[in-house]
């Protein structure tokens, strides 16, 4: 979307025919209300002793767009905003009178995505604050301590704002301990049972999280887990969690202790898994993953990872142009790239991750092509993402298709087939009326077992490292494949 900086700078100029308002200027007051009703007052805050970041904005900016993709903000926010030790006010002013409310919602022209549902922290539409504070351009962050003086604080990332709030504020922020956060996006592919997916977390505290306990819910039978991790403030972990549930029933994670302590706050303590029925299935192994490229097909990758988070495969960057400096232009820009893979062959759904290097995701293209990515299999689309636009840094599309293991046409003998537990920590036990080989191989396609049990066996893989496998079980000329997760 580098075409559209240019637009943006031309904004910029005309804004800057007006002086801005110095360093060091007495912050003019304001009492506004956001767009979900509330009224904020600036004097109110600055006498109750907090310090508040103004982050004046317009919908149609594609560099204001970039730094709230970041989440800089937002991290303060949930750190040492309300949901955090209440010390930082952040308000989100829309800076342009011409944009209103359809806009912020990345509804019709001038707008570059959807600002509401990602923003945390309150959201004014009130173009006299800027005019206010005589911005010159879009972003423009500004520091307001409680001594009341305004100064210009830059698009810093999470930790240079701690930095620079703690230097120039009369106090350093005390923030607090043990304040993590569940990630909003829990999903797991629809299955009878499912036994593996991953649960992220984000240190919102200022200690290192070493320590995390959860129960995972489901129905009314909960498995408590306990790991080992190592998460610095503002860091995200994804941890890999082997536990049932049943996609009958109710489903949750729940939060229990962080570093042997309660968490700091309950709101965050609490996340539903969704389980997800995929938009589309297949039985084919072998697929076509057909990538979009805009114009910029160097800032382009992705990846494609089962439901236990295991990459498959992936794509990109591919080849700049030489249009511009960014590498614009070029054979794969505004293309098709057709990519070939070949799923293992186990029952599971699978989700896409686009990334985009610049920040600005696929937006930019003449009309020619709608950037994206179709899986294509046996000729037919089984699944597209559309048109993905400006989506950032990451697109994460969880659950986007499935596939069925394909089993032979005696598969019903086999019927009967099963093992438990599944995840073990070494003993699988199987039901079965049949005497059965198994093979079991690893996701590197290295054979790791392979023995002869008779009906309603059993096998000790203790020796096995921990991780995911792929088992087969044969009778006959018939065979069965399944997912196996050894703790």
């Amino acid at each position: 979307m580098k075409r559209f900086l240019l637009f943006t700078l031309f904004i910029f100029f005309n804004l800057s025919l007006s002086a801005q308002i110095a360093d060091g200027s007495t912050a003019p007051n304001f009492t506004a209300t956001d767009i979900d009703g509330n009224s904020h007052s600036l004097q109110t805050y600055l006498n109750q002793g907090k310090t508040v970041i103004l982050n004046v904005s317009a919908t149609w900016c594609g560099p204001c767009w970039n730094y709230k993709q970041t989440g800089a903000l937002s991290d303060i926010y949930y750190s040492y905003g309300e949901q955090g030790s209440d010390e930082v006010v952040i308000l989100y002013v829309e800076g342009d009178a011409s944009t209103g409310i359809n806009q912020l919602n990345g509804i019709g022209p001038g707008t570059v995505g959807d600002w509401v549902s990602t923003t945390p922290f309150p959201i004014i539409d009130d173009a006299s604050i800027a005019n206010d504070y005589q911005i010159s351009y879009f972003p423009t962050v500004y520091r307001i301590c409680p001594d009341g003086l305004v100064y210009e604080m830059g698009q810093l990332p999470s930790s240079d704002i701690v930095t620079d709030l703690n230097t120039n504020c009369s106090s350093s922020l005390s923030g607090v301990a043990n304040h993590v956060k569940v990630d909003d996006a829990i999903s797991v592919c629809e299955d009878a049972s499912v036994s593996s997916f991953n649960v992220s977390l984000k240190n919102f505290g200022n200690n290192n999280i070493n320590s995390i306990s959860f129960d995972v819910i489901s129905g009314t039978n909960v498995t408590p887990i306990t790991q080992s991790v190592d998460i610095d403030t503002f860091e995200e972990a994804a941890i890999a969690v082997n536990a049932f549930v049943d996609s009958s029933l109710d489903n949750s994670v729940v939060l229990t202790s962080i570093n042997s302590n309660p968490p700091y706050v309950s709101v965050f303590n609490t996340q539903d898994i969704e389980v997800a029925t995929p938009e589309a299935s297949t039985d084919e192994t072998n697929i076509e993953v057909h990538v979009k490229t805009d114009n910029y097909p160097s800032e382009i990758t992705w990846t494609l990872k089962d439901d236990t988070g295991t990459e498959i495969a992936s794509g990109g960057p591919y080849q700049p142009g030489t249009d511009d400096q960014w590498g614009g232009g070029g054979p794969d820009a505004m293309t098709t790239i057709v990519e070939n893979v070949t799923l293992p062959d186990y029952t599971a759904c699978y989700s896409l991750e686009l990334f985009d290097s610049f920040g600005d995701g696929w937006g930019l293209t003449d009309g020619s092509i709608a950037p994206g990515i179709d899986i294509v299999a046996n000729t037919q689309t089984i699944y597209s993402t559309g048109e993905v636009g400006n989506f950032g840094s990451e697109l994460s599309i969880f659950n986007a298709f499935k596939y069925n293991e394909n089993l032979s046409v005696e598969g019903s003998v086999l019927d009967d087939f099963n093992f438990y537990p599944n995840p073990t920590q070494g003993m699988v036990y199987f039901s079965s009326s049949k005497p059965l080989n198994i093979d079991i191989i690893d996701l590197n396609g290295k054979l790791v077992y392979s023995g002869n049990i008779v009906a309603n066996g059993e096998i000790d893989l203790s020796l096995l490292n921990s991780g995911l496998y792929i088992m087969t079980a044969t009778y006959q000329n018939t065979t069965k494949t399944q997912k196996l997760i050894i703790k």
